[in-house]
C-alpha cells in the first residue's frame, strides 16, 4: 500500500470525480484509475463507485478514506517532528512537578537548562501528582514527574530514583525520639494525609491493606504546607523528607522511618509522545533526570538512584 494511491482516493472522495481529482494531483486520469486500481485490488474490495455524475465512496472505501487521512497526517506529524528535532531546542515546555518535588527541583534546574538551553521557555505547574497524572494525559503537561505510575496510553516514563515515606510528628510527641515506628503503631496515630485521589494515599493504603490495617484519618489535605503546618499543630502526617527542611526549619518537625513494613516509592519522569515542542521536551526532559540523580547523589535528596533508567 503506497501514500500516492491513499492521496489518490482523498481526492476522489474530495473532487467527486475521477477527472477532477487527476487535475487536482496533477495526473493524467488514466494515472489516477491506475492508482485506484491497486488499492482496491490490495483490499480486495470496490471503494469507488461510479455514476452520471460522477463518482462515490462505498461504505468500504468511506472507512479507508478515514484510515487513509489518519495514515497520511501520521506521516505529516513524523516530518515534522523529525524537522524539529534536528534544530536547537526552542519553545515552551510545560513541566508538571509535585509539590513534595518543587520546591527542591526548580532552583536548581532552571539556572542549567537557560545556560545550556537558552530557546527553551520552562513552564512549571506545581500540584498534588493525580493532578499532574491528569493534565499530562488531557495535553495540558509535556512533562510531569510521577510516583509509581501504570502504563498510560500516549505517555512513555522512566524510573528515575527511589524514596521512603516517613512518619512525622512534631518535636514534643512521643515518638520523636525514636529513630523507627513500626506501621501497626502508625496505625493507632491521628492522622493528616493527601486524599484519595493522589498517588501517595493510595500507596500508604495498600501497605496498609496489605497488613490487615487500618488508618485513623482526622482529615484529608490536599496541600503540602498545609500538612506541615497541622504537624507543627500537634497532628501527624507520612511524607518523603525531601523538603521536610524547607517547611520546619526550627526542628519543629521529626521524621522518623517507618518500618515493618518499610515504605517507599519510585519517583517517574513521565513525558507525552506527542509533545509540541519534542526537541525541547526531550532536552528538559533529560536534564530534569540529571538533577535528581544529582541530588540524590549528594545526599541533598534522601533516595537511591535508579541506575538501570537513562534519560
Amino acid at each position: 500500500m503506497e501514500l500516492r494511491d491513499l492521496r489518490a482516493l482523498i481526492s476522489i472522495a474530495e473532487t467527486g470525480s475521477l477527472s477532477a481529482a487527476a487535475r487536482l494531483l496533477n495526473l493524467t486520469q488514466p494515472a489516477l484509475s491506475a492508482s485506484l486500481q491497486r488499492l482496491e485490488e490490495e483490499l480486495g474490495v470496490i471503494l469507488v463507485t461510479r455514476h452520471s455524475r460522477g463518482s462515490s465512496l462505498t461504505e468500504e472505501g468511506k472507512y479507508v478514506l478515514q484510515k487513509s487521512f489518519d495514515v497520511i497526517h501520521d506521516v505529516a506529524e513524523i516530518k515534522s517532528v523529525v524537522k524539529d528535532l534536528s534544530k536547537e531546542p526552542i519553545g515552551t515546555v510545560r513541566l508538571g512537578l509535585p509539590t513534595t518535588v518543587a520546591g527542591g527541583v526548580i532552583s536548581e534546574l532552571l539556572p542549567v537548562l537557560q545556560a545550556r538551553y537558552p530557546q527553551i521557555r520552562l513552564h512549571v505547574v506545581e500540584a498534588m501528582s493525580g493532578v499532574l497524572s491528569e493534565q499530562l494525559q488531557l495535553g495540558k503537561l509535556d512533562l510531569a514527574v510521577l510516583y509509581d505510575i501504570q502504563p498510560m496510553a500516549g505517555l512513555r516514563s522512566e524510573a528515575i530514583l527511589q524514596e521512603k515515606l516517613h512518619l512525622l510528628v512534631p518535636a514534643d510527641h512521643a515518638f520523636a525520639g525514636r529513630s523507627r515506628v513500626r506501621l501497626e503503631e502508625v496505625a493507632r496515630l491521628r492522622l493528616v494525609l493527601p486524599s484519595a485521589n493522589h498517588s501517595i494515599r493510595r500507596h500508604i493504603e495498600s501497605y496498609c491493606s496489605a497488613e490487615g490495617l487500618t488508618l485513623d484519618v482526622a482529615a484529608d489535605i490536599d496541600s503540602l504546607p498545609g500538612l506541615f503546618a497541622l504537624v507543627i499543630a500537634g497532628y501527624c502526617t507520612i511524607l518523603p523528607t525531601f523538603l521536610t527542611g524547607t517547611y520546619a526549619r526550627g526542628g519543629e518537625i521529626v521524621a522518623v522511618e517507618i518500618t515493618r513494613p518499610a515504605m517507599e516509592w519510585t519517583l517517574h519522569l513521565a513525558s507525552r509522545h506527542d509533545a509540541r515542542r519534542p526537541r525541547a521536551s526531550l532536552a528538559t526532559g533529560k536534564l530534569l533526570g540529571e538533577i535528581c540523580r544529582k541530588l540524590v547523589r549528594n545526599g541533598t535528596w534522601p533516595g537511591t538512584v535508579v541506575d538501570h533508567a537513562r534519560p
